[in-house]
């Protein structure tokens, strides 16, 4: 077994009783419970080649997860608001032979083709008698090896095909530790779950949670409208979430002071803007930390982590700070040499170490590097290392040039919230070539009257030509803004 199988038994088996998920109206689990329905799921996934789960934030999603996960079989969540067509496609290139549905999703796994098997809820597990905690079954019924894969993640290609991620459970293993030590994860303590599973940040969500003896209380659909009421009745204690929720939470929040103050909060997903930090400190207890964690789904979960203080006030986004572990991080410069991240050094960020995927499913174009002493992957991030600290400058691949000049949209969208008193801004370049022009979507009280400030403080082709007031920013399912669909809106005429 892998040292993060053995974490997670020995967490259940000094608590059994403790709270493992607690999914309040859908029901609530302990460890001992949640391990024996994984028990009880052994000789249904045993000899299958790959798991789907179609499951996502339900009390019975977890036991789902961990039955593959304790078998050795790779799992792949299967994202119930996905088209059909991209669940096939899913299912197809992961090779899935068996989906693990729950109530919510059974009609979905017919429509699928698939074998499937529905797992029990919560409220039944909690009556079924219990096992003597010792859950050798799961001990004995691993076949599995740190290199084999532990799940596989699809991610948007540019064929317009999903790109496969496996995560080997060696990766995974890694992070969890790792990222435990450093962040010195409480025990016992109570951890939000706002990704959806599909998302590689739910997999921290899960097994740092479990790992640590911890309880996983999964966010519903409302909880994540109104993060600040889920963060008090809920009592989070562990707090996760891409940035735009901080801000989401902020807001909801207003000028009263928090029911219930956390212990930790970490961000990541997104370039986490210093003016959410400073906004959402009022959740958390005093001198609790707060992380800005950095890492694509091809690096498993995160990869460098800053743990964001006062020194870094001056600055617009929060640093991504160091690699942990034997995470080792370089620079392709702009001659395509790999260098050592030095002062004064910019670049696209490499990432290597065991924490790197080998390669997508199916096979696309070389991601990786070699040289420096290793394989490196291209993570199409630049950055800069500049007063100690790594920065990040946007991506190579998306840079805006507008008029022969160099863009940073987030320059932009750093105005609209401290220039203009915006909650939120997202910033698109609309058309191409001689027709292309700025726009902004904000989330503000009122329309925006006056731009100056922002013609003051910045060149005039930064100054968006549209702008655009909305309740909210559209998200994608990961959390992030779905600049694709602002580009789809009616915009009003140009200012």
């Amino acid at each position: 077994m892998s040292e993060l199988h053995r974490s997670i038994l020995a967490a259940a088996r000094a608590e059994p009783g403790r709270l493992a998920v607690d999914a309040a109206r859908q029901g609530a689990l302990s460890y001992a419970q949640l391990l024996d329905a994984a028990v009880a799921l052994q000789p249904v996934v045993r000899g299958k080649a790959s798991v789907g789960v179609l499951s996502n934030r339900r009390a019975e999603t977890y036991h789902a997860v961990l039955a593959p996960f304790f078998a050795g079989i790779p799992f792949t969540p299967l994202n119930p608001s996905f088209p059909i067509g991209r669940l096939r496609t899913i299912a197809v290139l992961s090779g899935i032979d068996l989906v693990l549905c729950d109530s919510s999703t059974e009609q979905l796994a017919t429509e699928l083709g698939l074998a499937f098997h529905r797992v029990e809820d919560a409220k039944t597990l909690a009556q079924v008698p219990s096992h003597s905690h010792d859950w050798t079954e799961l001990e004995l019924e691993w076949a599995g090896a740190d290199e084999d894969i532990a799940y596989r993640l699809f991610t948007s290609g540019s064929t317009g095909e999903p790109k496969g991620v496996p995560i080997p459970y060696r990766a995974l293993a890694h992070y969890v530790r790792e990222i435990r030590a450093l962040l010195d994860i409480p025990s016992a303590a109570r951890h939000s779950q706002c990704f959806d599973l599909s998302f590689d940040l739910a997999m921290h969500d899960i097994f740092v949670a479990l790992a640590s003896g911890g309880t996983i209380v999964p966010a519903g659909d409302v909880n994540l409208l109104m993060p600040h009421s889920y963060i008090a009745k809920r009592a989070i204690d562990v707090w996760f979430s891409v940035p735009m929720l901080a801000m989401v939470a902020a807001r909801g929040l207003g000028a009263t002071l928090p029911e219930h103050r956390m212990k930790l909060a970490l961000f990541c997903g997104e370039p986490l803007p210093m003016d959410y930090v400073r906004r959402f400190r009022a959740f958390l207890g005093e001198g609790a930390p707060l992380w800005n964690l950095y890492g694509p789904t091809e690096a498993t979960i995160a990869f460098t982590a800053q743990r964001v203080g006062g020194d870094d006030e001056g600055f617009t986004i929060a640093p991504l700070g160091d690699a942990f572990g034997d995470n080792r991080i370089a620079v392709l410069d702009v001659s395509g040499q790999i260098r050592a991240i030095t002062e004064g050094g910019e670049g696209e960020l490499l990432l290597g170490g065991s924490q790197v995927f080998a390669g997508y499913v199916p096979e696309r174009s070389d991601p990786f590097v070699d040289g420096a002493g290793g394989r490196f992957y291209r993570s199409g991030d630049r950055v800069r290392f500049a007063g100690g600290k790594l920065h990040h400058l946007g991506r190579i691949d998306t840079q805006v040039k507008l008029r022969g000049h160099r863009i940073e949209l987030a320059e932009i969208e750093a105005g609209f919230r401290n220039l203009l008193g915006c909650d939120a801004a997202a910033a698109i370049v609309y058309g191409e070539l001689d027709a292309a022009e700025v726009r902004v979507a904000y989330v503000r009280a009122s329309e925006i009257d006056d731009m100056s400030p922002l013609a003051r403080a910045m060149p005039d082709y930064m100054v968006p030509s549209r702008v655009m007031r909305l309740a909210e920013l559209p998200l994608n399912v990961n959390g992030k803004v779905d600049r694709r669909k602002l580009g789809e809106m009616v915009w009003p005429e140009s200012r």
